[in-house]
């Protein structure tokens, strides 16, 4: 006996039309105004007073000067029907005012718990979720009193903060601890982290949550990146993986159950997360501001990843993006790291960048002056043989040994 075809799941109905708000846009976040016009949405910005002015094509520009009754009321006048943090200062109050106009966001009463690495990893160990053993203070003598009772041989020092620019330090001394507590404490009464370090490939995961068949928060998983770092914490080669196997499995299964205690119920995110032998996956940090690479446009083509398009296309049309056939494409981003300060070579940074693999870069330009311990640039390679760019990625670093950055001073 034939049996019938099950009808399709019915879409959520997509609004022809719509205003949404952008709280604080800049950066990646200005991108969801062109993203949503091609839906039909109109945007409204949503800055603080000390914000710098957001560019042309919004519909109006709002001054959020303190009161969430009084910002939620105009909203409510323009019509606004959805909310959406526009870079990571925007993210607290994006999620607050999506709470107050009754409109799709994140849990607002862990919004601080979001911002907080220490809080995160807090939250999530009180669940029962595995996370890095931390402690959170403004004063030195807390952190190596801390780090004196746990006897870590490796600690991290960073910013509370995960949208820091500040860099996290690595130490294995009070010396190394003291050193990097001055460094990254610029202001007295500062709270910083010291957590365990954790050895090993750190996973940045990109997500998307939306709500599920039974209104519940869904998750997926929309990319995973291996990064590799260099002792100082800087990432020097991320490489995109396949969302299959074991390991993405028990990665992926880790963070949406974190994000489902850190009260992660709408929009895009992006975790970084590590692997400890025998505990399993741990969360170093979390972030639900708008992320966006240096060659989106590239990257997009390449592995049909887009957060910016595809939070756009959730908050308008209620859908998600699906990838008709999985991709096969190998794809890796590569760091300029200068050991010593100089400048960049005009023939080697010809030699690099006109490689078989790379497909995009950031700005490189010739005799620019590079700096010791900061990045200097990127470059994006894609291939459909993991050897090519394996092959590639051997230039580019034998280029910065024979003199990428110039002669040493």
């Amino acid at each position: 006996m034939a049996l019938a075809a099950p009808l399709p799941a019915a879409a959520p109905p997509a609004l022809r039309s719509g205003t949404a708000a952008i709280i604080a846009p800049a950066g990646p976040g200005d991108r969801y105004l062109p993203v949503l016009a091609r839906h039909g949405w109109a945007s409204v910005a949503v800055t603080t007073p000390a914000a710098t002015s957001p560019g042309d094509g919004y519909l109006r520009h709002i001054t959020h000067r303190g009161s969430l009754r009084r910002t939620a009321a105009q909203l409510q006048q323009l019509g606004v029907q959805a909310v959406i943090a526009g870079s990571a200062a925007g993210t607290e109050l994006a999620d607050r005012l999506a709470d107050r106009l009754r409109l799709p966001g994140n849990a607002p009463d862990t919004a601080d718990i979001r911002r907080d690495i220490a809080f995160t990893s807090a939250a999530l160990l009180d669940a029962g979720i595995t996370a890095p053993r931390s402690i959170r203070t403004p004063r030195l003598s807390d952190a190596l009193t801390w780090a004196a009772f746990t006897q870590i041989n490796d600690l991290v020092v960073q910013h509370p903060d995960p949208s820091h620019p500040h860099p996290a330090y690595l130490c294995r001394t009070a010396d190394d601890l003291r050193h990097a507590w001055a460094r990254i404490q610029t202001t007295t009464g500062q709270p910083l982290v010291l957590r365990e370090g954790l050895a090993g490939t750190q996973y940045r995961i990109h997500t998307l949550t939306g709500p599920g068949p039974d209104g519940t928060p869904d998750h997926t998983i929309t990319a995973i990146w291996s990064e590799i770092r260099t002792a100082d914490q800087l990432v020097c080669r991320s490489d995109l993986l396949s969302r299959h196997g074991l390991l993405a499995r028990a990665l992926a299964l880790y963070t949406m159950r974190a994000l489902t205690a850190l009260g992660v119920r709408y929009g895009s995110a992006h975790a970084t997360v590590t692997y400890i032998p025998d505990r399993g996956p741990a969360l170093l940090s979390l972030r639900t501001d708008p992320y966006d690479d240096f060659a989106s446009d590239v990257l997009r083509r390449a592995t049909d990843h887009d957060p910016i398009r595809d939070t756009a296309l959730l908050l308008a049309t209620g859908r998600r993006h699906e990838t008709l056939q999985p991709r096969r494409t190998h794809v890796t981003k590569v760091a300029l790291l200068p050991r010593h300060d100089g400048f960049l070579d005009e023939a080697l940074l010809r030699t690099i960048t006109t490689l078989p693999t790379v497909a995009a870069t950031t700005e490189l330009t010739a005799t620019a002056p590079v700096h010791a311990g900061r990045i200097a640039g990127w470059l994006l390679l894609v291939a459909d043989d993991s050897r090519a760019i394996n092959q590639d990625h051997q230039v580019i670093r034998a280029a910065e040994n024979l003199g990428l950055y110039g002669s040493p001073a």
